[in-house]
């Protein structure tokens, strides 16, 4: 072999050293920027991110977000998602970005270990993945959270106890049983009250599902009073819920009988806590998480390594944790009666 040919063959190989590292080590997937064989710009990028569900509030706040960063860097960023909460339709939406060939995928998953293979071919392909609510995600770069999860649950289940005097039923609602940060805060919240009030009882074994559905929710809590008229707390893992909730139980007459803790947004669930109907709800901003994701992927498409302590530039986010591949805020907050008038989102 001539001397030139070993030279590139070791340049070659140096450069692609570290690809097989990371399938030892799990350490964050990392690709150069001629991924596409094409030397990039800066800002020369493609950038998507695949929500839960389109039309719902939730998701058009996040949409901000993603719009705002595109604005800021001039990335091309920018959101798709499916009228259903489907993980087979997220799936599909993945599958035609990666035949676009796109530069990275953010993904907040209906059933993150449906979306597994199809983000493995993803990186497969030399695209990169970023995945929000799903910490558990492998075949991803990094998972954005905006807290801790345990701490989400255990905070809104401390709300519902104080609002219920510790004591009586109550049950849990989720959006779907695949849904892992949802998942979290219940399974969080539930374990706290058996150790802390144990004159509190869980009565729905599994959770309610309702899919993200402020309708489904109304529906299903109007049954669930009717068969168990014992009922005194209801604690919301989706931001429908509130809102279900508070109506639910005004029509029903039942305002300082059954109380609520949930997720939700103040726009949604001012009315409610402003008539007492709900207590107390939890959230983040959505706008200010798409962000930080799109900025997480920009940062890393460019290859920038994400530490403890940086600042992404976002409320809760200035001092984020790394641990493994999941990135931590502490962009929780939450809201009731006499401070839901500090929020307008």
């Amino acid at each position: 072999m001539k001397k030139s040919s070993v030279i590139i063959f070791a340049l070659v190989l140096f450069n692609y050293i570290p690809f097989f590292l990371q399938a030892e080590t799990n350490t964050p997937i990392r690709l150069p920027l001629s991924s596409n064989n094409n030397i990039k710009k800066t800002n020369d990028f493609e950038i998507v991110m695949v929500v839960k569900l389109e039309g719902v509030q939730w998701f058009d706040e996040m949409r901000k977000g993603i719009l705002d960063f595109a604005e800021k860097t001039g990335v091309n960023a920018y959101q798709l998602g499916h009228h259903t909460g489907d993980p087979v339709a997220q799936e599909k939406i993945i599958e035609e970005l990666i035949k676009k060939k796109v530069d990275a995928i953010l993904v907040v998953p209906n059933d993150p270990m449906s979306l597994e293979p199809v983000l493995k071919k993803a990186n497969e392909a030399g695209i990169l993945t970023f995945s929000h609510e799903a910490s558990s995600m492998k075949n991803v770069a990094y998972d954005i959270e905006a807290f801790e999860n345990d701490d989400f649950g255990v905070d809104m289940m401390k709300a519902l106890a104080e609002s219920m005097g510790r004591k009586g039923e109550y049950a849990v609602i989720v959006g779907l049983l695949t849904m892992e940060t949802h998942m979290q805060w219940a399974d969080a919240a539930v374990e706290f009250q058996k150790k802390n009030y144990p004159e509190m009882k869980l009565i729905t074994d599994p959770y309610i599902e309702d899919d993200n559905d402020r309708h489904k929710s109304y529906n299903k809590i109007v049954s669930l009073i009717r068969k168990k008229p014992k009922i005194k707390g209801i604690l919301g893992c989706t931001a429908g819920t509130a809102p279900a909730a508070g109506l639910a139980i005004e029509e029903l007459g039942l305002t300082n009988k059954i109380f609520v803790s949930s997720l939700s947004l103040p726009s949604i669930a001012k009315p409610y806590l402003k008539d007492g109907s709900v207590q107390s709800i939890s959230f983040w901003n959505p706008a200010d998480a798409g962000y930080v994701t799109a900025l997480v992927a920009w940062k890393t498409l460019l290859g920038e390594k994400i530490k403890s302590g940086m600042n992404l530039h976002r409320p809760g986010y200035e001092n984020i944790k790394v641990k493994g591949k999941v990135i931590y805020g502490n962009a929780s907050i939450r809201a009731t009666k006499k401070t839901i008038d500090n929020y307008d989102l």
